[in-house]
């Protein structure tokens, strides 16, 4: 072998080891071709939305909201993993609340069917708290001279019977 043989051939080898570096790169060359007006739309856009920020951005504002968030990391992290005790409570909670709700809805139904819903609507709209008054022991049994109290008392014990029914 001559020479010239020697050259072509270690010329060959290294095209052939240079050829997916090539390769490599004709790639990214169509892939910057590609993706350059995606960019220059992505940053017309980004132009357009912080010229609406522009007037209402102030540097100073960005470092004070960040020297806050570095000194308030600590609240921050408690915050957080309250949040997610919460959500977590939730998620608990869920399905004892979706067979818990029905029932309550259907006891207030029945309540409302026996009128004591509406027994709960209609006193407190005629007690005037205005003229309410301190009353010691002495008061009480004085006030029991009036039929109204005694009769608000018969009430109220049945109420407590009821009550102790509910218990049963």
């Amino acid at each position: 072998m001559n020479n010239e043989a020697l050259i072509l051939d270690r010329l060959e080898r290294l095209e052939q080891a240079i050829a997916p570096v090539t390769d490599s790169a004709k790639s990214v060359k169509e892939l910057k071709e590609q993706l350059a007006p995606r960019v220059n739309e992505a940053v017309q856009a980004l132009i357009v939305e912080l010229a609406d920020v522009e007037a209402d951005f102030q540097l100073e504002d960005l470092t004070f909201f960040i020297k806050k968030l570095m000194r308030n990391i600590k609240n921050l992290t408690f915050l957080l993993e309250q949040l997610k005790n919460l959500t977590d409570f939730a998620q608990a909670v869920e399905p004892l609340l979706k067979t818990t709700v029905p029932h309550i809805i259907s006891a207030f139904d029945e309540l409302e069917q026996k009128g004591l819903l509406g027994l709960f609507t209609k006193v407190p709209a005629k007690v005037d708290l205005s003229q309410a008054q301190e009353v010691g022991l002495f008061g009480m049994l004085q006030a029991l001279r009036e039929k109204e109290i005694r009769q608000g008392l018969g009430v109220l014990l049945e109420l407590t019977r009821g009550l102790s029914a509910v218990k049963n």
